[in-house]
């Protein structure tokens, strides 16, 4: 019990509460232990059951297609943060599917005891309701920050683009807009002459201490690399074809980054098929022009 009350006084969503009243709270909470990959609860399910992590890393994802087995994230959440709150809130079923990414261990609580607890601490009821909903609200901006980020994907989409690098340029300067702050961003494609990834944009705005240009092709994998930059990858047909280096010019929190990461793993999975398409346009129309120029009526 002693290590529970511990476990959520460092947490946002109770910050309000007196240390009786988290004792008498966490007598409700079941503790429940998830390992690597596992489903805590799958898409359209019933859900009664509010949880929090106590530690570990949770990620929220949507299937593709209903006959495919693919998913995307649709957030990450780590320690001290809750989900299920819209099937405790309003009795939904779950709108999407929650896997642990990591060994996780959850604090779970049912809706009828969440509430039976509210009613006798009304006090605690508005904190905790408080809390809830200034991290809808933030979900939600994230949300519409996204939205609006596609958007402007996809308009660059359904233009023409004379090659892959100046599509890469142009999708740096989609994104750069929706980045708070003071941003390094870099893109490189890989040049199939020589084998080596080129510089095609740069826009820096502070001076890094640490110059990643020339990963190996071994290093190409979408994730953080410190506290600040992140590495986002494009591939198709299990080639990497380039890469886009994103650093802040301050350390993010946990939760910045998880839900940039979101972000840049959307961009990343939109990138790879456009670049290979338009590689393939582009060598179909070298082809056809010299074979025009090689050709007895050719000039």
């Amino acid at each position: 019990m002693k290590q529970d009350v511990e476990n959520l006084k460092g947490m946002a969503i109770f910050k309000n509460f007196s240390e009786t009243m988290l004792e008498e709270f966490a007598e409700f909470f079941k503790q429940t232990e998830y390992s690597e990959k596992e489903i805590i609860f799958k898409e359209r399910s019933e859900g009664d059951t509010l949880f929090i992590i106590v530690f570990g890393e949770v990620v929220i994802e949507k299937r593709v297609e209903k006959e495919e087995h693919d998913f995307i994230p649709l957030a990450i959440l780590g320690k001290g943060e809750f989900f299920g709150e819209m099937a405790v809130l309003e009795g939904q079923v779950r709108f999407a599917q929650a896997r642990a990414s990591k060994e996780t261990m959850l604090y779970a609580i049912k809706r009828n005891e969440f509430f039976n607890f509210i009613k006798k601490h009304p006090d605690a009821g508005i904190s905790i309701f408080t809390e809830i909903m200034k991290v809808i609200l933030r979900r939600l901006q994230h949300t519409s920050n996204e939205l609006t980020m596609l958007f402007d994907m996809s308009k660059l989409i359904m233009g023409e683009h004379k090659s892959a690098a100046t599509f890469i340029a142009k999708t740096v300067e989609e994104i750069s807009p929706h980045l708070d702050g003071s941003w390094n961003i870099n893109g490189y494609m890989f040049n199939r002459f020589d084998g080596i990834y080129d510089l095609v944009i740069s826009k820096e705005t502070f001076i890094e201490d640490i110059n990643r240009k020339g990963l190996k092709a071994e290093d190409l994998k979408n994730g953080w690399l410190d506290g600040n930059s992140y590495l986002l990858t494009f591939a198709a047909y299990n080639k990497v074809l380039g890469y886009i280096m994103l650093a802040k010019s301050v350390e993010l929190s946990s939760h910045e980054k998880n839900n940039l990461s979101t972000m840049f793993g959307t961009i990343s999975s939109i990138l790879g098929p456009m670049i290979a398409n338009i590689n393939y346009w582009t060598e179909a129309m070298i082809k056809a022009i010299e074979k025009g120029l090689s050709s007895p009526h050719g000039s």
